[in-house]
């Protein structure tokens, strides 16, 4: 499945695609003068995207109602894995033949913004952020290094979502737990049952990722979490030790042995199978467990989650991911361009998907009707819709590159000798940021 193979991909191809960005750098340069974004919505768009079988028809029906509602535009969806996509993407934005529309992480979001490559959506964003369709926190994460917003959020992912069967823990006679004191009781008590407690698809490396961005937004807070990703501090801040001290207990007492043996389709479907209690995953696991483990489970009854308690008394910060289109400025149709980019921001478009389903829309005037079951509302429910709500985007695709590759690695060894202050060590020399 995309959502598996995309998150395993994104080690094997971090390094690549930055070897590439000084080509980049060096095409860019001061360049002509980019085409206006004026004039009539017509032409042909090219967009690149990574989704592919019941996510990619669902993608179709969204570009479907664009065409329909501009009839002079028509769409070429180029689907590429994404083990190949970015890679892709950087050559033919350095050949000056990039699509006109382009998903990507946050990462090359930036590197392409800061060579002047993007179209420049501050207008657009204005707009939605003073009509609540998105609050500043949401908007933070589409932000280039121009200084401008260069790209739209169109899928979201809510994750820190403890999933599990209510049935088992009717069984076990546990009750959902709503402090980090009722959370450990819990996971006591089913080890004391001989039930354990979480299943970790660490042979996958990025599962382990789940874990540090949901503890280090409980622990260490929002602002600590943001300033880590944009390297305005260091690993060895102590708000960001004292989180990877808390991990450290966690695995200690309550991950099983298998947690870097174990796939994350193991982990999952060991889950289903009532081999352990919990699962720490983001929302898209609704969709996951009925089609990577063969089993007909009912939203609410046989699968549902719960959020991952606050560490202390402060509410815990929203941990989101999700899915950024951007436009190139080299578009020959640039008021097409923006008006798609318009268009996949816009809940008209992500009410498509989330009434097929598997989907969390980041527009928040997509209704809570539009999802067709409990755990999708749920899910969708936890989204950031209030302009004071923290939240805090996925670290290390926030991050990207050779960092991101390496921490991931970091992180195994992390979870194999619990040794907080080597990791740190560790961290200090592949992230040096904060020191630049």
């Amino acid at each position: 499945m995309r959502l598996m193979t995309r998150r395993h991909a994104r080690v094997t191809t971090g390094v690549a695609t930055a070897l590439l960005l000084s080509t980049v750098a060096a095409c860019a340069g001061s360049g002509g003068s980019a085409p206006s974004s004026g004039g009539k919505i017509e032409g042909k768009l090219r967009v690149l995207s990574n989704w592919t079988g019941s996510e990619g028809d669902a993608f179709k029906q969204v570009i479907k109602g664009f065409e329909a509602k501009h009839p002079s535009v028509k769409v070429q969806i180029e689907t590429v894995p994404f083990e190949q996509g970015q890679a892709l993407l950087t050559q033919q934005f350095a050949q000056g033949s990039p699509p006109d529309v382009s998903v990507a992480l946050p990462g090359l979001v930036r590197t392409f913004s800061q060579q002047g490559l993007l179209m420049n959506l501050d207008s657009s964003w204005d707009k939605w952020v003073s009509g609540g369709e998105y609050t500043p926190s949401v908007r933070d994460m589409a932000q280039g290094l121009d200084g401008h917003t260069d790209a739209v959020l169109f899928k979201g992912n809510v994750n820190a979502l403890i999933w599990y069967n209510p049935k088992q823990m009717a069984k076990l006679g546990l009750s959902v737990p709503h402090t980090w004191a009722q959370f450990t009781s819990v996971l006591n008590a089913a080890k004391a049952k001989g039930v354990t407690p979480f299943a970790v698809g660490g042979k996958d490396q990025w599962p382990l990722t789940q874990w540090t961005d949901s503890i280090l937004l409980r622990v260490a807070g929002a602002t600590a979490f943001n300033d880590l990703a944009r390297g305005k501090i260091g690993w060895d801040d102590p708000r960001i030790v004292k989180s990877f001290r808390v991990f450290a207990n966690m695995i200690r007492s309550y991950f099983p042995s298998t947690s870097l043996s174990s796939s994350f389709t193991d982990a999952t479907c060991g889950r289903v199978a009532g081999k352990f209690l919990f699962e720490n995953q983001g929302a898209f696991i609704n969709l996951v467990d009925p089609q990577e483990c063969g089993t007909n489970l009912v939203p609410g009854k046989d699968l549902s989650f719960f959020e991952m308690p606050a560490y202390g008394s402060a509410p815990a910060p929203q941990f989101v991911s999700g899915d950024l289109f951007m436009g190139a400025k080299a578009s020959k149709h640039p008021a097409a361009t923006r008006a798609l980019l318009e268009y996949l921001a816009s809940p008209q478009a992500q009410e498509i998907w989330a009434k097929i389903g598997g989907y969390v829309a980041p527009n928040a005037k997509v209704p809570a009707s539009a999802y067709p079951n409990v755990n999708d509302r749920n899910a969708a429910a936890l989204w950031p819709k209030n302009p004071s709500q923290r939240a805090g985007y996925d670290l290390d695709d926030w991050i990207g590159g050779e960092i991101q590759v390496k921490y991931e690695q970091a992180l195994s060894q992390f979870v194999r000798d619990s040794d907080v202050d080597a990791f740190i060590s560790k961290m200090k020399q592949i992230d040096t940021r904060s020191h630049q």
